[in-house]
């Protein structure tokens, strides 16, 4: 009864509003249609320095760049190597779809980057500087590569402005919130974005300084993930736990737990879930952790009680260094680092401090964590080759730090850690 009283209803509507419903049907329908069409439309990506070029569809785009799915694939077939990402430093020119305003720009500050990095190579320290600091001043909060990059090119062009680098270092230090550190394959706790710009990893390891809720909390995560790879028969995954022990062990001082052993008294997890109730991971995602976890027993092995384990994975952390790009590469450089001041030859552990150093200069505001650790390494590399006044210094800078934050965090009684580097700023 109520269907026949509606359709009356709806054939007394006048003709008018009736046009106006079919215009705006219609109106949507090409809308969508031109929309699906702009998606399909193909872009070619033209690379710097000679590299070629990439033709696809833009899937996104972002403060760091581009990633886009290669022609001939699918949405539904697209794996790991049927999309690639791209950042703008490394971008030419796009061609061949419709772009925003905002690309343009991205592409300058890009070229800037660009530019600073090829006059780096060629020794150019001043030019380089200059490039690097209109790339730093135009880059959008949310490009963490790109200002990871910037920033770093800054501080390798320390010598030309040693008090900036001396200033910006303590600055650094003191904006940052630096807590405990974790080392876990993201992936295998949650689901992931297949650009992971970390590696896989959550990386860190709870050191001595951190407080004891935060190392319960790391340990957790990491026995989680390392159940979740004993349930999949993943035996490289499945030593990150004694990987992670190791590490911390160098870091504490004290002698490390044998290479490739997992825990035998620990209890589990009750972050832990059991076999077979683990949500499916990607491919992309399975293949991050892999190479997060490699990269956690290289570590291990650079900071073993074995000099020719540590020279031997220095080797492969200074390749590393060469060819990857975003947190991890920063990361390797902190391990290389922390491998170096383990030697016995002073000017080894001063080459040492001098990379683990390069972190809070560079990355002091974009991996906090890591700064202090390089920070409190650096110190007790200088004290041991009776660099006492160098040891000091940091120490100063690591105390000043921290009583800040002890005072502005009981100030603050639990807001979030970006409200507190706020009103550190503010201040």
């Amino acid at each position: 009864m109520n269907l026949i009283v509606n359709q009356s209803k709806m054939s007394m509507l006048p003709l008018a509003h009736w046009r106006k419903c079919i215009f705006a049907l219609i109106a949507a329908t090409c809308a969508g249609s031109f929309s699906v069409a702009a998606e399909q439309n193909l872009c070619t990506v033209n690379f710097r320095d000679g590299g070629g070029y990439k033709e696809g569809s833009v899937l996104k785009e972002s403060a760091d760049g581009i990633e886009i799915q290669i022609a001939g694939a699918t949405l539904d077939t697209a794996g790991a190597s049927s999309t690639q990402f791209i950042r703008w430093d490394q971008i030419r020119s796009i061609s061949g779809d419709s772009a925003e305003p905002i690309r343009s720009r991205r592409l300058e500050i890009g070229e800037s980057l660009w530019r600073g990095r090829t006059r780096l190579t060629r020794g150019d320290l001043r030019g380089a500087r200059e490039c690097f600091l209109v790339a730093a001043k135009g880059i959008e909060p949310s490009a963490s590569l790109l200002r990871m990059m910037a920033s770093e090119g800054i501080a390798q062009t320390a010598s030309v402005a040693r008090d900036e680098w001396a200033q910006s270092l303590e600055a650094a230090l003191k904006l940052s919130v630096l807590r405990g550190r974790i080392g876990v394959p993201k992936s295998w706790i949650d689901a992931i974005d297949p650009i992971d710009h970390d590696g896989g990893l959550i990386l860190s390891v709870a050191p001595v300084w951190i407080d004891g809720d935060s190392a319960k909390s790391a340990q957790g995560f990491l026995v989680a993930a390392a159940d979740r790879a004993r349930s999949e028969n993943d035996v490289a995954l499945a030593q990150i736990e004694s990987d992670v022990a190791r590490i911390a062990a160098a870091d504490a001082g004290l002698p490390q737990p044998p290479a490739g052993k997992s825990r035998e008294t620990q209890s589990a997890s009750p972050d832990s879930m059991p076999s077979g109730s683990w949500p499916p991971v990607s491919n992309s995602a399975k293949s991050a952790a892999k190479n997060g976890a490699k990269f956690l027993s290289l570590w291990a092995d650079a900071v073993s009680s074995d000099a020719g384990a540590r020279k031997k994975s220095r080797v492969t952390l200074a390749q590393m260094i060469r060819s990857e790009e975003g947190m991890l590469r920063v990361w390797a450089m902190y391990a290389e680092g922390r491998s170096l001041v383990m030697e016995n030859d002073p000017d080894e552990v001063r080459n040492g401090v001098g990379k683990m150093l390069m972190i809070p200069a560079a990355y002091g505001i974009e991996m906090p964590r890591l700064a202090e650790a390089a920070v409190a390494q650096s110190a007790i590399a200088l004290a041991r080759i009776q660099d006492v006044e160098s040891a000091a210094i940091l120490r100063r800078i690591q105390s000043e730090y921290q009583t800040q934050f002890s005072e502005g965090s009981e100030k603050d009684n639990g807001k979030q850690n970006e409200t507190q580097i706020d009103k550190q700023k503010g201040d």
